[in-house]
Order: C-alpha cells, then structure tokens, then sequence
C-alpha cells in the first residue's frame, strides 16, 4: 500500500508561502436555456481546488466580447457551457476575443455520464488552431487532477527557490535560471553558504535540542559524535532561516561543489528530512531541476518522494570506477539490461522516512564516496526504500522545457560491505534504454506508484514536452 501513502506533514508545519493557490474559473453560458453541465455539480466535483465566479448567460455577441474582454486578471479558465448541446455557439461565432485574453479554456465532461461533451471535440480544435489553449476533460477524476496541476503551475510560476554555495554542476543556476524563471516561472535564489551558517549560528544548543525532542520519533540516533547531530539541527535551523527571508518553499546546497570539497561535513541531509516535514521541497547538490520534480509530486499529488543518483548496472566499468565493484545483481541477471542502482553519499539517498517499511530513518556519519573518503564526521541518513513497489519517475530537463517520464519497480533496498557504500536502491525500469536515450542527468526523481497520466495532465498544463 505504499502507493497510497501521503507525505508526513508536522501538524504545526502551516507556513502561508507553501500555501498552493486555487484556481478561478469563470463560467460562460452559451444562451438562454438549460445548461449541458451545472457549475454547481462542477464545483462540487472540483472541491477545494476551485474557485467559481458566478455564472454569466451571454446576450449576444456584444455582451460576449465585453465579458471576455474585461474578465479580472485573477481569471484562469474560461469554462463554456452549451445550451443546448450543439456546436453552433458564440466562442465559435467570437473566438477573436479569447486569443486576445489568452485565458485557457475548459470544457469539462458530461457529469451525469462522467464522459467528454463529444460536442466540443471540433470547438476544441478550433479554439486550438487559432492559438487557445484549451483543456477537453476526458472524465471529472481527470478534471480534478487537471485543476490541481493549474494550482501547481501557479504556486511554480510565483514561487522561489534558493540554492546555496558555488555554482558549478552543469545545473549552474547563474547561466541556467533564466531558462527556468522563462519556462516555469520559479526564480532561483542563489546565497553563500556562509549565509546558513551564519544564520545557524545564533540558536543555543538547547534550541536546536529543544526541537529535536518533538521531531525525533521518526529517526533512529546513531550518530556517532552528538556534537555532529547538533550540527546538523543548526545547518537546519540556519536554512529555514533563509527560507522565511526570501519566502522561499524550497533548498538545495551544493555538498560536492563546495561544501564537502573545502572540508565541510554541515551537510544537509538531516535537514533535507526535516525541511519535508514543514512542508518544504529540499534535494541534493543545489539540483534545482530535481527540486522543481520534488515540488510537482509534493504539491500534486501529496505523495513521498526522493532523490538520488541512478547508476545502470550494464555501466559496470564505470560503477567499478566510482565505487570500486561493479555492484552486481546476480539474482536478476536476466534483467540486467533494465536495472540500475539508486544511491548517493553512501546510502540510498535522503528517502522519506514514509517511504521505508519501518516508518523510520537511521541517522549516522556521513558514507563518503569512493573519491571521497567517509570520515567519521557529518550527519547522514540511511533508509530503505520499500522493495517490490511500483515507482514513477520523472526527471525535468536543464531547458526547464522537457520532461522524462519513467516507470517501473524498486526492487529491494541492498546493503554492500563497502563503508563508502553501505545501501543503495535496485530498480527495474521498463525500458531502462530509453530513460538512457531521454536522460538528462543522474538525477532522478521518483514517488511510489503510477501517476504517469497525472504527470501528463502537468505537463500539459506547463507545457512541457514529454520526451
């Protein structure tokens, strides 16, 4: 059932910058006479998702370019309905005025029969061809998830993120955030990482203990200096520090960059978990891609998710380069071809204690890679992810244009005898060749279950390619 799990939100994690806003949809009837969908049935359909102005019955065309012409800026959709149900309406007779206003149009499904309006397939593709952007509801569930990706694109296109420490992985927000603040909105916040630390200097050990206390029951405690935990309570405590100065609702910091390479071990594991738990978005190495994957899932779906490193296992000189052992699966051999390991740092990734069969994840020193040797110091996080379950991935590309859509089956959580390499995930992609072919970096993203149509429906929305 860990497909039906929810992310783990502290109950007093409420911070008004997380908060994804609704959807206003003005509702447009065609002429005089009874309606083909009521805005009532559809309002109850689409619950908490949307707002709904009050209906407007056109007159004539007149009235209808009027309408369209002066509806607030706080419009998102246009919601047409018939009446009756034919093709002969005033959007087709006045289109001019809705590719003016560029507000997209929803023609939501027959309720009664939970089916499209057959009706406005030729509408649809008219309205389309003249430069609208239009959304043909194929049933109410697929509506209400529809509704719930224009929330997202929303809460993404006014959104902030910060990435923390130099730049310099091929996602280089000073050269590559402008294609995202264009192509989704969100804009990247780049700070020092001098500026959490500084932040996270001005709490009292007793503070940072104080919160540890309520939020400990998740982790088991095996760090091996408690002045390392402590350290990673502060790193936490200086980022969330930042994260309410630029209202922000999402981190990542640049480990092998910067910080771990000039001698670091701050790391921010911990406080990747932590941050998931008040609601925050919180990836590896400042992957500001793979964070805007993490927000689409969260904010989606309300689903777990993670992140991490995927090494396919048919790479087997270049796994034995980076972790000295090829990492075999003999008992999957005749799989091989659409396998990959998942792991960074040593352990699986930063997994949500949600995701593992314990309901836990274990704290300790931070694994090291084979290049970088583990220390003893730092603070990392062990987990298991739960084996045999169904995941999806995906994986959005450094143009903020293009999106990878994977799926298939984490296998099993495998433990090595490597100290650089203690756990790491095995996968089996359906067609790992094509994730390959589509790939845009080791990063992937993936929650438990198949919501590859709901990532359609966003994609669509965003007007993202799927590869």
């Amino acid at each position: 059932m860990f497909s039906k799990v929810t992310r783990f939100l502290k109950p007093s994690s409420y911070n008004p910058v997380l908060d994804v806003p609704k959807v206003r949809i003005q509702p447009v009837l065609a002429r005089e006479g009874e309606p083909s969908v009521k805005v009532a049935d559809v309002s109850r359909c689409a619950g908490d998702n949307a707002i709904f102005n009050e209906l407007v019955c056109v007159k004539d065309p007149e009235h209808w370019n009027q309408l369209i012409a002066n509806l607030g800026d706080d419009v998102d959709l246009i919601m047409p309905i018939s009446s009756p149900c034919y093709p002969t309406e005033i959007w087709n007779e006045c289109p001019e005025v809705l590719v003016k206003r560029g507000i997209p149009v929803l023609f939501w499904p027959l309720i009664e029969f939970d089916e499209p309006d057959f009706w406005k397939w030729s509408a649809a593709d008219f309205l389309r061809a003249l430069g609208c952007q239009v959304h043909l509801v194929k049933n109410c569930a697929e509506g209400n998830m529809l509704l719930r990706a224009l929330r997202v694109k929303k809460f993404l296109a006014n959104g902030k993120m910060v990435v923390f420490g130099k730049q310099n992985f091929p996602w280089n927000a000073l050269a590559g955030g402008k294609l995202i603040k264009d192509n989704i909105g969100t804009q990247l916040i780049i700070r020092p990482l001098e500026s959490f630390r500084e932040a996270g200097a001005k709490f009292s050990d007793e503070e940072l203990l104080a919160y540890w206390e309520e939020h400990k029951a998740r982790y088991i405690d095996q760090v091996p200096e408690h002045g390392e935990l402590v350290k990673a309570l502060r790193t936490w405590f200086g980022i969330k520090s930042v994260l309410k100065e630029e209202k922000a609702f999402g981190f990542g910091v640049n480990c092998y960059g910067e910080l771990l390479t000039s001698g670091g071990r701050d790391v921010p594991c911990l406080a990747q978990a932590l941050a998931r738990e008040e609601g925050y978005i919180a990836s590896c190495d400042g992957d500001y891609c793979a964070m805007l994957n993490m927000a689409m899932i969260s904010f989606l779906l309300n689903k777990p998710c993670m992140m991490s490193n995927i090494y396919p296992l048919s790479y087997a000189g270049a796994l034995n380069g980076h972790f000295g052992d090829p990492l075999d699966a003999p008992q999957y051999s005749g799989k091989k071809h659409n396998l990959a390991r998942m792991g960074h740092c040593g352990y699986v990734g930063v997994v949500p204690a949600e995701m593992s069969p314990s309901g836990k994840a274990r704290l300790c020193d931070w694994g090291g890679t084979y290049e970088m040797k583990r220390d003893g110091l730092g603070c990392g996080v062990d987990c298991d992810l739960a084996g045999n379950q169904e995941f999806t991935g995906i994986e959005l590309h450094l143009n903020g244009k293009d999106l990878l859509i994977a799926h298939g089956k984490v296998l099993e959580t495998s433990r090595h005898p490597f100290s650089h390499c203690e756990t790491t995930g095995l996968l089996e992609f359906d067609d790992l060749e094509y994730c390959i072919k589509n790939i845009s970096r080791e990063h992937l993203v993936l929650g438990f279950g198949d919501f590859r149509r709901d990532m359609e429906i966003l994609a669509e929305v965003m007007k993202l390619n799927i590869l």
